[in-house]
């Protein structure tokens, strides 16, 4: 799959800059990590359903389909996602 960065620029889904920037939203929110690993495992599992059968998308979709994702398991760790962008 390919991302479309806000910048107009290709680049190929990496699974670790999500990973990564899903560690940060839940040290950000103070969850503990274990339970940070379980939400993360569900987030991946639940977006990656999502994404099936897409070629492209935009950074802003995987925003806010994970901001979407999280308000239902983790509504702080959702709005640390969705509005803190610069920071993770």
């Amino acid at each position: 799959m390919r991302v479309i960065k806000s910048n107009g620029k290709l680049e190929n889904f990496k699974l670790s800059k999500l990973v990564d920037s899903l560690i940060g939203t839940f040290e950000m929110a103070q969850t503990p990590e274990g339970m940070s690993n379980d939400l993360i495992r569900q987030t991946i599992k639940d977006f990656h359903a999502w994404q099936i059968g897409k070629n492209e998308i935009t950074s802003q979709d995987i925003r806010l389909k994970i901001s979407s994702i999280l308000k239902k398991i983790h509504p702080e760790a959702s709005y640390i996602y969705k509005n803190f962008k610069s920071i993770i």
